[in-house]
C-alpha cells in the first residue's frame, strides 16, 4: 500500500512538473521570444524613460502630460510581464543628464513640443516620418511623399489621432536600444503604446523587420471614449545610424 502511495506520489510530480515546463515553454515562445525581438535591449544596461514635461506652477515643478505618465506605466508593465524586466528609471526630459543616461536602453515618450530629447535623437536617426509644426498643431509626415497624419474629428463621438513609434539602435550607443513614442496631440500616445502588449507585439514581431531601425505611423481611435485597439496605417526601416564616437560624459 505504501509503495502504491509513493508511486502515485511520484507520478503526480511528474505530471505536475511536465505540465509546468509545458506552460512556460508555451509562455517562452509566444511571450517572450517576440517581446525580446521587438525591445531588443541590451540587458546589461538600463531602461530609462524620458517623458515630457508641461507647464506648471512653477520652473522648478513642471507637470508630466498625463498620457505621458501612462504611456510610461503602460510600458513598465509589458516590460515586467513579458521580459521579467521589473526596473526601468523614468525621468523628465529636462532632468535627462546626457552623461549618465545617453548610452542607457532609452524610451523616449512625448514628441517636440513637450520632449526636448525627441528632438535631440530623432535629428540624428533620420526617420522617413518626422513632425512637423503648422500654425494650430502638429503633423506626422512621410519625408519621401510628403504624406501627413494628424488629429481629427471623425463625428461627434468619434477622434482619430496619429502617433509615430520609432524601433532602432541609441545613436549614442549602437548596442543599446532606443525606442520612441509620441502622438500629434493627447491621444495617440498612450493608445500606440498597445502595441507592445501581449499579442499585439507578437504581431508586430511577425509582420514587420525589427532587425533594422523601423519607423511606424500608428493611428489611435476613440469611439465615445473606448479607445479602439492602434492599427499600424504607415512602415518603413531606414538605415542605421552610425554610434556618435564621442563620448556624451566629454562633450561640451
Amino acid at each position: 500500500m505504501r509503495q502504491d502511495l509513493a508511486v502515485n506520489l511520484v507520478a503526480s510530480l511528474l505530471a505536475f512538473g511536465v505540465g509546468w515546463l509545458g506552460r512556460a515553454l508555451v509562455h517562452y515562445y509566444r511571450t517572450r521570444i517576440p517581446a525580446a525581438r521587438v525591445w531588443r535591449l541590451d540587458r546589461g544596461r538600463r531602461v530609462v524613460m524620458v517623458v515630457g514635461e508641461s507647464g506648471g506652477p512653477s520652473s522648478a515643478y513642471p507637470k508630466i502630460p498625463e498620457t505621458d505618465a501612462l504611456a510610461a506605466m503602460n510600458l513598465r508593465q509589458f516590460l515586467s510581464q513579458d521580459l521579467g524586466l521589473h526596473e526601468a528609471a523614468t525621468v523628465r526630459a529636462g532632468a535627462f543628464a546626457m552623461a549618465a543616461d545617453a548610452e542607457e536602453n532609452l524610451v523616449v515618450i512625448g514628441g517636440p513640443v513637450h520632449n526636448r530629447v525627441w528632438t535631440l535623437l530623432s535629428d540624428r536617426l533620420d526617420p522617413p516620418y518626422v513632425f512637423r509644426g503648422f500654425p494650430d498643431e502638429y503633423r506626422v509626415v512621410c519625408v519621401e511623399s510628403g504624406e501627413e497624419y494628424g488629429e481629427s474629428d471623425v463625428d461627434t463621438a468619434t477622434l482619430v489621432d496619429h502617433a509615430i513609434v520609432v524601433l532602432a539602435n541609441n545613436p549614442f550607443a549602437a548596442g543599446s536600444r532606443l525606442i520612441m513614442i509620441a502622438g500629434c496631440a493627447l491621444l495617440a500616445t498612450s493608445g500606440a503604446t498597445q502595441l507592445f502588449a501581449r499579442g499585439a507585439i507578437r504581431a508586430l514581431a511577425r509582420t514587420y523587420d525589427t532587425t533594422a531601425p523601423l519607423a511606424l505611423v500608428v493611428r489611435v481611435e476613440s469611439v465615445g471614449g473606448y479607445v479602439r485597439p492602434p492599427e499600424v496605417v504607415a512602415a518603413a526601416n531606414f538605415p542605421r545610424a552610425a554610434a556618435n564616437r564621442t563620448s556624451p560624459a566629454t562633450r561640451s
